[in-house]
């Protein structure tokens, strides 16, 4: 989803309630909220294109990828 799409779907959201409000239905509890689709935008996520590319970091990220690919390595198999 680009960024001008979920942009678009938040106000649409943000319309809906205003409608709800304005007609005076308040959303009952068991009704199920709409997600926050800006906090699910991968853009706005921490570190992503802005992400420094510090020595600590790229440090981490490889100590991170090693970790993952040892558990997913099968010891009994070899």
């Amino acid at each position: 989803m680009s960024l001008k799409q979920t942009l678009k779907k938040a106000k649409q959201i943000e319309r809906q309630l205003v409608q709800q409000q304005a007609v005076g239905t308040e959303p009952s509890h068991g009704a199920v909220k709409p997600r926050n689709c800006l906090a699910l935008d991968p853009l706005l996520r921490k570190g992503g294109i802005h992400e420094k590319e510090d020595i600590d970091i790229v440090r981490k990220k490889r100590r991170r990828e090693t970790k993952q690919q040892l558990r997913r390595t099968d010891w009994l198999s070899e």
